[in-house]
């Protein structure tokens, strides 16, 4: 999925304004990179990966645009 800067800039706009589809889109724009560092021993550690998604959604109100 490919999106310009300003489409990216208002969606996460509306993330941080507590959008939850707009969470959801980032959340998916940003899956194989949170799938990445959700691996352990050359698998995918679910439990890390939930640590992720919470940590990133509980957070993304502190991003300043």
């Amino acid at each position: 999925m490919k999106i310009s800067n300003e489409e990216f800039r208002k969606v996460l706009e509306g993330a941080v304004a507590g959008k939850h589809e707009d969470l959801e889109s980032i959340l998916q724009l940003y899956m194989p990179l949170i799938n990445k560092f959700s691996m352990q021993y050359g698998e995918l550690d679910e439990d890390l990966r939930q640590y992720l998604l919470i940590h990133i959604a509980l957070n993304i109100s502190k991003f300043i645009l």
